[in-house]
Parts: C-alpha cells; structure tokens; sequence
C-alpha cells in the first residue's frame, strides 16, 4: 500500500492571490502617501507666505503703507531663501493690501501650482492693518 506524504508548502494558485491582493493594496497605498507628501511640502508655502505677512504687518505699523515694501524690507528674505519647494512674489503693493505669491518649483507637483495670500482692508487711520485669505490654484 501507498502512503501519502502530506504536502508542505503553498500552491501556486495560492501565492498568486496573495501577490494580487498585495498589489492591489499597494494600487491603493501608493497614491494616498504621494498626497500626503504633496500637502506636507504644501505647508512650506504656508508657513514662510506667513512670516511674509507678519513683517509686512509690522512694515504697515511703521509706513502706514504696504508700498514700497519688498520681501525683504518685511523682514522675510531668510525664509524665502531657504525654501526648497516653491518660490515666493510679492505684487499689488497698495496703502492697503498686497499679494504673495508662492509658485510650485522643481516636478514634485503641478507647474500651475500656486498658493497666494491676498491682503486687503488695511486703513492707516484707523490703525486696522487689514486682514487676508489665502487661495489655491493649479492643485
């Protein structure tokens, strides 16, 4: 009579799902760790886009205006140069309000990119240095 071994080991078929199942959770892992690496290299433009605005904010306290005022002139250059994700304008200097512009550089997200601050509502009279919304576009 014959004995039979038992078998030690995993089938083929056996190996093959659990490769597609691995796959198909990577399918799913992959993308969502890219966004959060996207929105955390994000939070540079918000973070330097801020230390712009509180030197312009002390800029307003001692001009009474925003024109005239550079990121420098606000207190903000190191900030801007040690950025490593975006690149940083400043425009639309008025008596009271201005933009910042942080645009998208290098390929790790979208060319059309950008985070903006825009800062309105200042009155020197009133010593109200205004207020500002920050907007995303190209995401």
């Amino acid at each position: 009579m014959r004995l039979f071994r038992t078998r030690k080991g995993f089938t083929l078929i056996e190996l093959m799902v659990v490769v597609i199942i691995v796959l198909v959770l990577a399918g799913i892992a992959v993308p969502v760790y890219m966004h959060y690496i996207q929105e955390g290299k994000k939070s540079e433009a918000y973070a330097v886009t801020d230390a712009v605005v509180a030197g312009a904010l002390t800029y307003f306290q001692r001009n009474n205006t925003y024109v005239g005022g550079t990121i420098a002139n606000f207190r903000a250059q190191d900030d801007v140069n040690n950025a490593q994700y975006f690149t940083y304008a400043l425009s639309n200097l008025t008596a009271n309000g201005f933009t910042v512009t942080a645009s998208v550089t290098g390929t790790w997200g979208p060319a059309a990119g950008r985070v903006i601050w825009t800062h309105t509502g200042a009155d020197a009279t009133a010593g109200d240095a205004g207020t500002g919304t920050f907007t995303e576009t190209g995401w």
